[in-house]
């Protein structure tokens, strides 16, 4: 994830600064008082009523309930983006799935370009089965085809060497570069079981992207899923979405304008709670020529568990100390929830500079209560020129039991 304040920063070097802060930043950031988060904006995730979880509670046994506050000083030009960017997956294959007998008639495996790898995966339950380069039979309108068309072949062991978490008795096989035909196909003649065939085609021009409207969503919230052929228009599209526990729903897509596909599903909150991603899984055909993919992204569903109720406070203290803003919060169940945000100011020249990343977390009870978010001193202390009124962007609230992200809003308050 692309998220500003979860990458690593020189955290500890701003917590230990003794700097004093300079006149203009000390005449900027005086004032308390009540203030209120700002609208919504387009984009932004928020919780419109909080929800106890069903069923099992949230897994908080292991969570620390010391308070913490951090932050760290940002250059002013550096680049921020407070805006959610979901991740995009682009794949250049397909699967399939065959039983001993489609494998020993011979599977037909549509092609794009040459120099593709073909990879042979035993099931789970079809421990035990290998294959060899030499069981592999390669077919063209009935006849046997020479040996080169295999350029090379690697069996687990190869497979393992090079980094890959291959199962037991996987074989990959990469055509040659002079391979054309658009399609090949493949026997095993003494095949048992069932195999998983992967086909990737690093050569070929047409792709399917995968991408979710956000990389998450706050269960009993719509989530938009948006899938394309690149290099040629995707014909038909289908797939699933399937939580950790296994649970999965199906995807209907519709074909928007640009010839793409899209479908829109609220994820199940009975199966939300998890410290784990859900799994979008989605099938494509890409025409001209008929050539397959298969793409697969994740996503985080968080259980709307607490919100910022809109009130935000601005705590008095000495000019040197920072800035302290205490944020109202409504929460559902007692978890340990954590608040963060980019601090912006306003130079000279009207326009406004990153200056500074907060976070906090807390043990909160079920109920109303409050977390901190401080900017201290030693973080605002190299902002010379910059200063009122200031902005806070990328606020969010996040439950630490399973990770949600519970709200999320791109501009959340100036003051």
């Amino acid at each position: 994830m692309n998220h500003a304040f979860f990458r690593s920063a020189p955290i500890a070097a701003a917590l230990v600064l003794a700097l004093g802060l300079p006149p203009a930043m000390a005449q900027s950031i005086g004032g308390s008082g009540a203030l209120r988060l700002s609208a919504p904006s387009t984009g932004d995730q928020v919780v419109a009523a909080v929800q106890a979880p069903a069923g099992a509670a949230l897994e908080t046994g292991d969570l620390d309930r010391t308070p913490v506050a951090v932050s760290w000083a940002l250059e002013p030009d550096q680049a921020i983006d407070t805006q959610p960017a979901a991740f995009v997956q682009e794949s250049r294959g397909y699967w399939r799935d065959v039983d001993a007998q489609e494998l020993r008639a011979g599977i037909a495996l549509p092609l794009s370009a040459t120099g593709a790898v073909i990879r042979f995966s035993p099931h789970a339950s079809n421990a035990g089965a290998r294959l060899s380069r030499e069981d592999l039979v390669v077919i063209d309108r009935g006849n046997h085809l020479q040996a080169d068309i295999v350029q090379a072949a690697a069996d687990v062991d190869a497979l393992r060497s090079a980094g890959m978490d291959a199962p037991a008795g996987t074989l990959a096989v990469k055509l040659s570069d002079t391979y054309v035909a658009p399609s090949i196909t493949l026997a095993v003649t003494n095949a048992a079981g069932r195999w998983l065939v992967h086909v990737h085609e690093p050569n070929s021009t047409i792709a399917l992207r995968l991408g979710t409207a956000r990389d998450v969503v706050v269960a009993g919230q719509p989530l938009k899923v948006q899938a394309a052929c690149e290099g040629a228009r995707a014909s038909a599209a289908s797939g699933l979405i399937s939580a950790p526990d296994g649970h999965s729903q199906p995807l209907t897509f519709t074909r928007q304008r640009d010839g793409s596909f899209a479908a829109t599903i609220t994820p199940d909150a009975a199966h939300a709670g998890a410290r784990a991603l859900w799994e979008v899984h989605t099938f494509a055909q890409c025409a001209g020529p008929d050539v397959p993919r298969d793409a697969r992204t994740a996503f985080a569903v968080a259980l709307p568990v607490a919100r910022l109720d809109g009130s935000v406070e601005r705590l008095p203290g000495a000019k040197a100390d920072g800035i302290t803003l205490r944020f109202g919060v409504e929460a559902a169940t007692a978890s340990r929830y954590q608040v963060a945000g980019v601090l912006f100011g306003t130079a000279r020249d009207g326009k406004q500079y990153p200056v500074a990343i907060g976070q906090s977390a807390a043990w909160l009870e079920a109920g109303n209560g409050t977390l901190d978010l401080r900017f201290d001193a030693a973080s605002l202390a190299n902002v010379r020129g910059i200063g009122a009124p200031w902005e806070l962007r990328d606020l969010r609230l996040v439950n630490q039991a399973d990770l949600g992200v519970l709200e999320r809003r791109s501009i959340a308050l100036s003051f």
